[in-house]
């Protein structure tokens, strides 16, 4: 038997299902779903006025003047029957015209309509319902939202703040045998990372690669030492554009595979600047063991705490944005609001380490190009998905934000029907937006193992994009609660 509570559960779902998310929990949202709404009761307006247009034609059919000849004949004696009416001793002989002028007064009452006949296609009775979409409380949200979106929708190029990203790393034993090889598409010069040069000008064409020297210490050097002899450098090697340009430098950095399994998709190319770094970790010891392999495993960066070491990091350090256009958590495009979406999500994000995160202080990072954070794909990427930096241009600088914080924007591919709090799935009672919230439309019947179910459900914001012409920030607003979507710039 099913229990009074199961049963109450299963008709709040299914009712769900019948009316998608028809309560919000933001203002905004209410004000997107206004936006959307408001435009329908001109459909409504459309069809009324082809209502006075049948109108129209039945004054015409009932008055008898069907043809342009009965017309202008009803009308002569419609207004000579009204100066009967305002003078009846000087104008008697006009009384004879009160029939024609019956059937003019008809006609003329309804002539007004005919140009409403263009609206032939709304005469639909669906276009009824929309009537509820025409209250003063849709007209101002649709005006609010629209002022909103002006300000939204003002693209600007700036790039924002750096991001520094881990992309993988090496144990210093094993970078002795297989040290790292960087070559890029212009010239660009070596440095200690605090202003000393160490190579000026490394050609195209020509590579610098980067060893462990041991003591903490990385070694750069390059086939031609006139170019750049064996340099034992520092804890830190960067590499960076000669021109000063480093918007359009790319990197090779000429990725191995990582982990038993891995496809070597060829992802290995990064705008911006390059940083080759030994973690400053004081608790780990400077070199691995037997159990500390060649970079990472599959489930990077899953390190065994007895048997870590202080790794060295290829590290690419770019403005936030560009670091937007090689974002690896959408595999496909054509839905605009669904990629607004993930976009303004993955920034947050982003922008939330930067801000707070300090996890991988040590290591010289921000956040890791990996599911651990997010994928990050970089040059090769944005070339291969254009929609990315065309989602990324089109939001430019705007996140979500919790009062003056900057929102954790965390996200996940599915859920079970409903989303999970911070503090049910990681014990956390400092995301206040980051609140279970249904799902059904994200709802697979065995999510995948390891999907904390938090925050925006890439499924279910899927669906009501496509499915439901919800606006992206309809969508954002109501997986995150409380939230206020700004230009930051």
């Amino acid at each position: 038997m099913i229990s009074k509570t199961k049963i109450i559960t299963l008709i709040i779902f299914f009712s769900f299902l019948i009316t998608p998310l028809t309560e919000v929990r933001a203002s905004l949202s209410d004000d997107a779903n206004a936006y959307e709404k408001y435009p329908l009761y001109s459909k409504y307006e459309k069809k009324q006025k082809y209502d006075k247009y049948k109108k129209f034609l039945k004054a015409k059919e009932q008055s008898g003047l069907d043809t342009e000849a009965k017309r202008v004949q009803a009308k002569d004696g419609y207004a000579k029957y009204k100066l009967y009416l305002k003078d009846k001793a000087k104008n008697r002989a006009y009384a004879v015209y009160l029939s024609q002028y019956n059937a003019y007064k008809k006609y003329k009452k309804y002539s007004d309509y005919k140009k409403y006949k263009k609206y032939k296609k709304y005469n639909k009775k669906e276009y009824d319902k929309y009537k509820k979409y025409g209250s003063q409380s849709y007209k101002d949200g649709y005006n609010r939202y629209k002022v909103f979106m002006a300000d939204i929708d003002n693209v600007t190029t700036n790039r924002g703040p750096e991001i520094k990203v881990g992309l993988w790393s090496s144990n210093t034993t094993d970078l002795a045998a297989n040290p790292f090889k960087i070559t890029a598409n212009k010239a660009f010069r070596v440095t200690n990372c605090a202003g000393t040069v160490v190579a000026p000008s490394i050609a195209i064409g020509q590579n610098v690669r980067v060893s462990y020297a041991g003591d903490g210490i990385l070694n750069a050097y390059n086939s031609d030492p006139l170019i750049l002899a064996n340099a034992n450098v520092g804890d830190k090697i960067c590499f960076d554009a000669v021109d000063g340009n480093n918007l359009d430098m790319i990197f090779d950095v000429n990725r191995p595979l990582l982990y038993d399994g891995d496809s070597g998709s060829g992802y290995d190319q990064y705008r911006g600047k390059i940083k080759i770094q030994h973690s400053l970790d004081p608790n780990l010891p400077n070199d691995g063991n037997a159990n500390c392999s060649l970079y990472q495993d599959a489930t990077f960066p899953a390190w065994d705490p007895e048997n870590a070491c202080r790794r060295v990091w290829v590290i690419n350090e770019l403005p936030l944005e560009l670091y937007l256009w090689g974002y690896g958590e959408m595999s496909t495009g054509g839905i605009e609001h669904l990629a607004k979406t993930m976009m303004v999500a993955a920034r947050s994000y982003a922008r939330w380490w930067v801000e707070y995160a300090t996890k991988w202080d040590m290591a010289g990072f921000d956040l890791i190009a990996s599911p651990v954070n997010q994928i990050y794909n970089g040059y090769d990427y944005e070339l291969t998905h254009s929609f990315i930096p065309d989602a990324a241009q089109k939001t430019n600088g705007i996140i979500m934000k919790y009062g003056s914080d900057i929102v954790l924007g965390a996200y996940c591919s599915n859920t079970d029907g409903r989303t999970k709090s911070a503090l049910e799935a990681w014990g956390l009672s400092n995301h206040p937006y980051l609140q279970s919230v249904a799902d059904p439309y994200g709802a697979i019947s065995n999510p995948s193992a390891g999907n904390h179910m938090v925050g925006l459900s890439a499924n279910g914001a899927r669906v009501l994009a496509s499915d439901h012409s919800w606006q992206w920030t309809r969508i954002l607003s109501y997986y995150y609660s409380g939230i206020n979507i700004v230009k930051e710039y």
